[in-house]
């Protein structure tokens, strides 16, 4: 029998329909038995980060019994008998494999370990060298055995029992009780059958003896086909770290050769190089005459100057060269106040003009709003309502961890058809500031609105503020908007000054955007009108 595995053992008897016996605990094909728990090398299926584990043999000879059963039945027997159950996913091709109908499966581990089977008494005893040799005692044995099987004999009375004493002699009985107690103590080895102590027995028959006790119970091992045939190894890795192995060397190998040919380079001599004119280091060339005869001024710049200061600045210069061949002869009449009081414009004057140029006014438009809580238009909400077209209380900002700062930048985006060309999207800055006393001069001329909560203390210490203490020239220079529940009643004070009303629903948050275009709609007609100079 080729096999020696449980698995191909029981696939074999499977089969071919051999009978496979149980008994106390076994397994037996013939003359080889495995115990029921002997683990054989068919994988479990695995979900998850299970250990890897085997069927047992028990499992799946119960399968096999029980194979016309359905899968609930037959898990709820082998429940009930205590019996480790095989996995739906591998039913179907487990029967398959022990049936004979494939060869092989995926969960079927060479390298697993193998526990290897008994050889059984129903087995037919393989001769060992020494089984002829025949002692003694079993002689005798053998004799009273065939003595006792021969027929009884009509002349000897068939009740008459023939006792040992009869058999042997006393002497014989009592060297064979001896020998029986010698074997208790391990001294068999030293006494011979008669039960008397042997000084040294015949040469090799001592190891015969121990090699007749240790064959029946040798073990074939793994070998190493089967280490190399394991399913579940992989070699893989080796070559990746191979491949970073050599991938280091080669870019160690590079930088050496490329601090060798550095060293190289650099001990040889340099040549001289012959520096020309450059416009881009012309701190070198003080001289004039050293621009390739073009007599250019390297310390001269006509930064931040426009075209008529620089043509009055070279008009000194074209009147030199005209009265460089005549003799230069000093005027008599000319005194040295009337020199030094009208300085020519030369390139000294236009270094200094383009170290101090003139600062660029800013065109973004500004939208002050009220600094108290109580508005519904905030520093904090501002963005949200006025770029996202989307209203949130000023607690819920709050609550949601929003900053406040001391202003907030926008972006107004709008679509513009330029002629009768096709529609673009530009966007437009906005600064909302809620700090109107830290506005610069030149800040107040570009605020195009302001929120108006009520109060009139709102606006004091503002620049354009009225003798009597009233916004109403404010309102006619910046557009004033007052934002309210629509439920709300509206202030006094509102009522009275030229004020656009922005009214948002309580509860009805869709309304919001409509409102605030309608905002947007009234501030771009009144800045085209009275700040076409900004940004919009």
């Amino acid at each position: 029998m080729a096999a020696v595995d449980p698995l191909s053992l029981l696939r074999e008897f499977t089969i071919n329909r051999k009978e496979i016996k149980e008994r106390a605990g076994q397994v037996i094909f013939d003359n080889t038995s495995f115990p029921k728990t002997a683990k054989t090398n068919y994988a479990i299926y695995r979900t998850g980060k299970e250990p890897k584990d085997f069927y047992s043999l028990e499992s799946l000879l119960f399968l096999l019994k029980n194979v016309s059963l359905s899968h609930p039945l037959y898990v709820q027997k082998a429940v009930s008998e205590n019996i480790p159950v095989v996995r739906l996913p591998d039913r179907r091709t487990l029967l398959r494999y022990l049936g004979g109908q494939i060869d092989t499966s995926a969960s079927i581990d060479k390298g697993a370990h193998l526990e290897l089977g008994l050889p059984t008494s129903d087995a037919v005893p393989t001769k060992r060298p020494g089984d002829d040799l025949v002692s003694p005692a079993k002689r005798v044995r053998s004799e009273a055995e065939a003595s006792a099987a021969e027929p009884v004999s009509e002349s000897r009375p068939q009740d008459k029992k023939t006792s040992l004493r009869d058999a042997m002699s006393v002497e014989r009985i009592e060297a064979l009780r001896r020998k029986r107690v010698a074997r208790k103590r391990g001294d068999q080895a030293k006494m011979d059958d008669d039960g008397v102590m042997l000084k040294s027995r015949a040469p090799g028959q001592a190891d015969v003896d121990v090699t007749r006790d240790i064959i029946p119970k040798e073990r074939p091992g793994r070998t190493r086909n089967t280490i190399l045939q394991s399913s579940g190894k992989t070699f893989t890795n080796v070559l990746t770290i191979v491949q970073s192995i050599r991938t280091r060397e080669e870019t160690d190998t590079r930088k050496q050769e490329a601090v060798a040919n550095g060293a190289a380079a650099t001990s040889g001599q340099k040549k001289p190089q012959q520096v020309g004119y450059n416009r881009y280091n012309q701190e070198t060339f003080k001289d004039k005459h050293d621009t390739e005869g073009f007599k250019i001024d390297t310390l001269g710049s006509f930064h931040g100057m426009n075209l008529k200061s620089v043509a009055e600045s070279q008009q000194p210069r074209h009147a030199h060269s005209h009265s460089s061949h005549a003799p230069a002869v000093p005027s008599a009449s000319a005194s040295p106040h009337h020199r030094s009081s009208h300085p020519a414009p030369g390139p000294e004057n236009a270094v200094q003009r383009s170290l101090h140029p003139p600062k660029r006014e800013s065109k973004t438009p500004i939208i002050i709003i009220p600094s108290t809580p109580t508005s519904l238009i905030t520093i904090y909400n501002a963005k949200d309502l006025l770029q996202e077209f989307k209203f949130a209380t000023t607690e819920e900002k709050k609550k949601a961890g929003a900053r406040r700062d001391n202003e907030v930048l926008i972006q107004r985006t709008r679509s513009v058809i330029p002629g009768m060309g096709s529609a673009s999207v530009i966007s437009v800055p906005y600064r909302v500031t809620d700090s109107p006393q830290k506005l610069t001069p030149g800040e107040w001329n570009r605020v195009v609105a302001v929120f108006v909560q009520g109060p009139a203390w709102q606006f004091k210490g503002w620049p354009l503020l009225g003798d009597d203490n009233t916004p109403v020239e404010i309102f006619s220079k910046i557009k004033a908007f007052h934002m309210k529940y629509d439920i709300a009643k509206l202030d006094a004070n509102v009522q009275k000054w030229d004020v656009s009303i922005l009214e948002l629903n309580a509860t009805r948050r869709h309304l919001d955007k409509p409102t605030m275009m309608r905002f947007w709609e009234i501030l771009d007609r009144f800045t085209k009108k009275n700040m076409p100079n900004l940004r919009l």
